[in-house]
């Protein structure tokens, strides 16, 4: 990424701070210029990390911070959501779309991420897990192309 505009926010693991978290990643996609679609989709995507990391990284500990970095230019939104967690091995997440877990109650999470952004890392870290979402900006003729259709 080149020169990026960066928002960091730093929060105790509680539910209360995701519509923050919300609230901002609207913000930096309207400032990208992302459309509805896109702004929603990475949304859910973010929204999705931050929640699962004041769940299951940090398991609702209040003394552990979460940490959300947006990073942003004209190219690229990369969002890093971090926990102070014990960390986790994505291999090892049940599929959710295999008969035997689509009545599970939970597990979509990540699928619901892939279908929202355009890449997903995984990254341990010294103290939890970042979990990075990169969604690419398309470029000024295409938004001009999109607007222009109805």
């Amino acid at each position: 990424m080149t020169a990026s505009n960066r928002v960091e926010l730093v929060f105790p693991s509680e539910f209360r701070h995701v519509d923050l978290v919300h609230s901002v990643c609207d913000r930096v996609s309207a400032v990208v210029g992302f459309d509805q679609d896109q702004t929603t989709n990475l949304g859910l995507a973010v929204r999705e990390a931050t929640i699962n990391a004041i769940k299951h990284g940090n398991r609702m500990n209040a003394r552990k911070k979460v940490s959300v970095l947006f990073q942003f230019d004209k190219r690229d939104v990369i969002v890093s959501v971090q926990d102070q967690g014990h960390g986790f091995d994505p291999s090892t997440m049940r599929d959710p779309t295999l008969p035997e877990n689509i009545d599970r109650p939970n597990g979509r999470g990540f699928l619901l991420m892939r279908a929202f952004v355009d890449r997903i890392e995984v990254e341990p870290v010294r103290r939890g897990t970042v979990v990075r979402l990169i969604k690419r900006v398309p470029d000024a003729a295409t938004r001009r192309g999109r607007r222009g259709r109805s």
